[in-house]
């Protein structure tokens, strides 16, 4: 019933890179629901993933992710690393 660790690797990836090019124009804050089409993913897939990011559980590279507020749903804080 659950997924196999490739799609999830496959949608983490996605995920990544599509945050790693937004991070190159430099730092910015976004909420999960508002990148949902962006990355064809639903917003609770992106929280879990963002979740690891930031626990440094799944390697990413261009950019460093931290919880920055909660209102309404999180706000992430994306920035480019050099």
């Amino acid at each position: 019933m659950g997924e196999d660790a490739p799609a999830r690797n496959r949608k983490a990836e996605r995920l990544a890179r599509h945050l790693e090019r937004r991070a190159r124009d430099g730092a910015f804050y976004f909420k999960s629901k508002e990148i949902t089409a962006d990355v064809g993913l639903s917003a609770k897939e992106i929280g879990q993933f963002l979740l690891r990011f930031e626990d440094e559980e799944v390697a990413v590279e261009g950019f460093t992710i931290e919880r920055w507020a909660y209102s309404g749903g999180t706000r992430w804080y994306v920035e480019p690393t050099e």
